[in-house]
């Protein structure tokens, strides 16, 4: 999910004061049938506002985006949407927002455009170089990438109601810079296009027997087996998440090692996932998460332990 520029200059056409789509045309010298699909594409995402006036369709910010904005040009006064929310730069923005530092080889894009976007971040006062080829995000550019991590989760959780009925809650992952993860929590089983079943849906695949939860879950990427013992380890934070997780992945045979090149960790740190692993590869025999061996995974129908 992406912004093209003109998406944001609509934006930003509208960040001062609600507009009627004939005022927004002539500012960014746009044709109706364009503006019009950016301006669907925009509310189905949550970022505007689109009301009736008079014959005129009048289009203005969604509140929280337009307080997010006003935050932001405290310290970047001349900042615009344009700047920070096309393409990739949100996401690249989300995932550097808690690094001390980094360099091109830590961003999971090509190396032209890393370093294409990085230039114009540096030229925004944004991103900082403090020794060749080492880069960190100054200190008072933090609400700005917090203000895309906001933004961006807003725009997904906009989408996925649209195909996730009853949607509940979600978790996010800013792990990589091409797009953020996320699951989505719902309460009533859905049949989405888009989005995938993880964590339950996926474990009934391997006749586990489950406490059910009133709760379904769905992923916004195809998970394979890996991403789908990450996301019930980040869903269920205790015991018997690693109980689920573990059955998950000696059922389907799954090399946890495998786990430890995954990008998208939901807040599990790095640490955490590696005992996990032990705790596998050692036959339960490294005891891990209140578990010291295998016999607790009886109880959800893996019983040759």
């Amino acid at each position: 999910m992406k912004l093209s520029k003109r998406e944001a200059q609509v934006l930003d056409a509208i960040a001062a004061e609600n507009l009627t789509l004939n005022q927004i045309g002539k500012a960014l010298t746009m044709k109706k049938p364009n503006l019009s699909r950016y301006s669907r594409k925009l509310k189905r995402l949550g970022l505007i506002t689109i009301s009736k006036k008079g014959r005129n369709h009048e289009l203005g910010l969604e509140q929280s985006v337009g307080f997010g904005l006003s935050s932001i040009r405290a310290d970047f006064p001349q900042l615009k949407l344009a700047d920070i929310l096309i393409g990739y730069t949100p996401s690249l923005l989300s995932f550097i927002k808690n690094k001390e530092s980094f360099r091109v080889a830590n961003i999971d894009l090509p190396v032209p455009t890393t370093k294409r976007i990085l230039s114009r971040l540096r030229s925004l006062g944004i991103v900082s170089m403090p020794k060749r080829g080492v880069y960190r995000i100054r200190k008072e550019a933090e609400p700005v990438a917090e203000f895309c991590r906001n933004t961006l989760t807003m725009m997904h959780q906009a989408e996925a109601r649209e195909e996730i009925q009853s949607l509940d809650h979600s978790l996010f992952s800013f792990d990589s810079a091409k797009e953020l993860g996320a699951v989505f929590v719902t309460m009533r089983e859905s049949h989405p296009k888009h989005y995938w079943p993880t964590f339950y849906g996926v474990a009934h695949n391997y006749g586990l027997q489950l406490l059910p939860s009133g709760h379904f879950y769905y992923s916004n990427s195809k998970p394979d087996i890996g991403d789908v013992i990450i996301h019930t380890l980040a869903i269920q934070k205790d015991t018997r998440g690693i109980i689920y997780a573990s059955v998950i992945a000696l059922k389907s045979k799954y090399d946890v090692r495998k786990l430890l090149k995954k990008r998208q960790t939901y807040n599990l740190s790095r640490d955490y996932i590696h005992r996990f692993v032990e705790f596998i590869l050692s036959d339960g025999k490294k005891p891990f998460g209140g578990l010291d061996s295998y016999h607790e995974l009886r109880s959800v129908g893996y019983g040759a332990v």
